[in-house]
């Protein structure tokens, strides 16, 4: 019998879980990341940084096909030992609970500032804890139809973006590669910490009812999220030259403002508003990824205490720790570092790891 047989998810909500853990900070902060490092050809380093995380998803699902019915947290200890199984589950722990940190601390601050800019950082924490426990202490079936409905729900957003099209100038994005392709490659290292959150797969596999269509499910997941953050950007880089676009932090907020009502002053408040439900997804799951690895690591079958407790301890650190916008800055580097090993080379090492030890097992019955 399989052990996570009563939490099936469907197909479109695997879908929906991999690119909800997706798309985070990076669809406001990424047009102008990109126009630093690559000018006007960004969306070039988008396309190149998505292909990689393509291949990182289908090294994922290739590692997990073997066991369908194990997560990443029952794999380890499976090939290496309990011992040395623990250690590495630990370091997975640790990945995603970093994950959950960074990605709720910078979207509070940045809600903070947005929203409530006299509001203590405590009561800003502790108004977006409770709905995160409320949806993390479930499983991964709540989590997924979170997911899909918030999608569908929200998808107005993305349309009303398309409405900054009229002002496009489409010379903007011309010459292509007018610097060459150096600092094209120089910005991919900023799309994968945006395509970060793939790796969710991880623990979403055994969980997904008809297994033989992970590949479909995690390839188009990450194409939700390709058209998305391609859009938002080439919206961004057709509306402003290639001098303003890197004088804002947030030009996906800036573009919105040539849209006006007689009865509503600013839209991207209402905009906002829709993308704090979106975003929840992103800290939600690497919580949910991080919780259900302790409880594992425990032997405990509930995870809700171990969500309860690492909410708990943010709540206490936002009261004496309030990182500076450097302070989150250098986090995010490094949790992009981070995502290099555990998303990107882990799960290839591991699958190399896996065929040479089942090499070996075969050669030792012979």
């Amino acid at each position: 019998m399989k052990k996570y047989a009563l939490n099936d998810i469907t197909l479109i909500q695997y879908i929906m879980m991999i690119h909800g853990s997706q798309l985070g900070f990076g669809l406001l902060a990424l047009p102008a990341d990109l126009a630093n490092y690559a000018g006007m050809d960004g969306w070039i380093s988008l396309i190149i940084g998505w292909l990689l995380a393509v291949i990182a998803s289908l090294f994922i699902v290739q590692l997990m096909k073997k066991h369908p019915d194990d997560t990443v947290y029952d794999l380890l200890p499976r090939y290496f030992g309990k011992p040395l199984g623990a250690i590495l589950n630990c370091c997975f722990i640790l990945y995603f609970l970093f994950g959950f940190f960074i990605t709720f601390i910078a979207s509070i601050g940045f809600f903070k500032i947005e929203f409530l800019p006299n509001t203590p950082n405590f009561l800003m924490v502790l108004l977006f804890i409770l709905p995160t426990y409320n949806l993390v202490r479930n499983n991964v079936r709540v989590l997924s139809r979170y997911a899909e409905i918030t999608f569908w729900g929200f998808l107005w957003i993305f349309i009303v973006f398309m409405y900054p099209l009229k002002e496009a100038h489409w010379l903007n994005l011309l010459p292509v590669l007018r610097d060459g392709w150096q600092p094209v490659f120089q910005a991919v290292n900023t799309t994968c910490l945006s395509f970060l959150g793939f790796e969710i797969g991880l623990i979403l596999h055994p969980f997904l009812k008809h297994k033989e269509h992970a590949v479909k499910g995690i390839v188009i997941g990450n194409l939700l999220t390709l058209i998305i953050y391609l859009g938002v950007i080439l919206i961004c880089f057709l509306f402003f030259s290639p001098d303003d676009i890197t004088s804002y932090r947030f030009p996906t907020l800036k573009v919105l403002k040539i849209i006006e009502f007689r009865f509503m002053e600013r839209i991207e408040i209402i905009v906002l508003v829709g993308y704090a439900f979106l975003i929840i997804r992103v800290w939600t799951h690497y919580l949910f990824a991080g919780a259900f690895g302790i409880s594992r690591l425990l032997g405990k079958q509930d995870h809700k205490r171990y969500a309860a407790i690492t909410l708990a301890i943010v709540l206490i650190l936002s009261t004496y720790y309030k990182p500076s916008n450097i302070g989150l800055r250098s986090m995010l580097k490094i949790f992009g570092k981070l995502g290099w090993g555990f998303a990107f080379a882990l799960p290839i090492i591991l699958l190399v790891y896996t065929k040479v030890f089942a090499i070996f097992r075969k050669g030792a019955y012979r």
